[in-house]
């Protein structure tokens, strides 16, 4: 069974919406799930958080939703409809102890090409479903560093130690994972926001199975 490669992403929607979150939000942790299934279908899990404040915030404006978040339970629905091979299965949000919400979002894709179009990221597959490799190109912030240096530092002063976590299970157990780790059957990557914005975090990552 082939394996074919997703588009190039141009406005990813992770980076929209860890920029749009984190002006409102003292700390950003996002995880993302991909897991690809031997028939060649992917499933995948995305969670994040956002502080108790920021939903009241978008309350008070009348929204029946966390707000301001790019993507509410209708965003992704409407996205289905434009890209009918991925379907959303949940979409539930979770009052944790502090008051923050936390949001739990998974979808299930025909295969990785639509799961690439639907998120509009740059995210491949090579060789076969048996034996092949996974390449992510990961969102980057251009020119940040050259923005205004106040701007830089009250942005940087407000992610603090924001995390982004992807991990990924291939249909066989990896065998490298460059970089990351690989932790039993899935490998895991792990960058923080601050190196997404300066250019410090690597361009791809590829898992190897």
């Amino acid at each position: 069974m082939g394996l074919t490669s997703g588009s190039a992403a141009r406005y990813p929607v992770l980076v929209i919406m860890g920029i749009s979150i984190l002006f409102l939000t003292s700390c950003l942790h996002l995880e993302t799930d991909i897991r690809l299934n031997k028939n060649g279908s992917v499933e995948l899990s995305l969670t994040y958080t956002i502080t108790q404040d920021t939903a009241d915030f978008g309350r008070g404006f009348g929204s029946d939703e966390p707000w301001p978040l790019p993507l509410t339970e209708k965003d992704f629905r409407q996205q289905s409809l434009r890209f009918p091979g991925v379907e959303l299965k949940r979409y539930r949000v979770y009052t944790i102890s502090d008051g923050s919400e936390r949001i739990d979002v998974r979808l299930k894709a025909d295969s990785m090409e639509s799961l690439s179009d639907y998120l509009d990221l740059d995210i491949s597959l090579r060789g076969d479903i048996d034996s092949g490799s996974l390449v992510f190109t990961l969102p980057i912030a251009e020119d940040y560093s050259d923005a205004d240096s106040g701007i830089r530092e009250a942005i940087d002063s407000i992610i603090g130690d924001s995390l982004f976590r992807f991990s990924f299970r291939p249909p066989a157990k990896p065998e490298s994972s460059e970089p990351g780790i690989i932790d039993g059957r899935t490998a895991v990557l792990e960058i923080t926001l601050s190196d997404i914005l300066y250019g410090r975090a690597p361009v791809t990552w590829e898992v190897s199975w």
